[in-house]
């Protein structure tokens, strides 16, 4: 499958994204594209979705991989509470689910996580 890609340009950085709005080079991340995406979602981020963000970034940084939903609300209870670190309170700051929170981290896409 061919991914078609395009630059986009703010505030003078360029960022290399799929026809999907997908980071497709992880390491030109930073807020400004993370805002950009989250804007093309229609999500309007708060500090409780910057911290998943970032603790997404860091348990793939970390692992090497992906981390599962049930990971990233563990790490959510450690961070923010365990009020908040849970699945529900998960898909009620990303109703499209993990993938969603990937795309908006920047992280490169994989087919399926649980």
């Amino acid at each position: 499958m061919t991914t078609i890609s395009h630059y986009l340009e703010l505030n003078g950085k360029r960022y290399l994204l799929s026809d999907t709005n997908h980071l497709l080079d992880l390491t030109s991340w930073d807020h400004q594209i993370r805002d950009y995406i989250a804007e093309k979602l229609n999500l309007k981020l708060s500090n409780d979705h910057i911290t998943v963000i970032e603790l997404i970034r860091d348990s793939y940084k970390t692992r090497g991989k992906h981390p599962f939903v049930r990971v990233v609300t563990a790490d959510m209870a450690k961070k923010i509470g365990p009020d908040r670190g849970t699945m529900r309170y998960f898909y009620n700051l990303f109703p499209k689910g993990i993938h969603q929170a990937f795309q908006i981290a920047g992280l490169p896409m994989q087919g399926f996580c649980f």
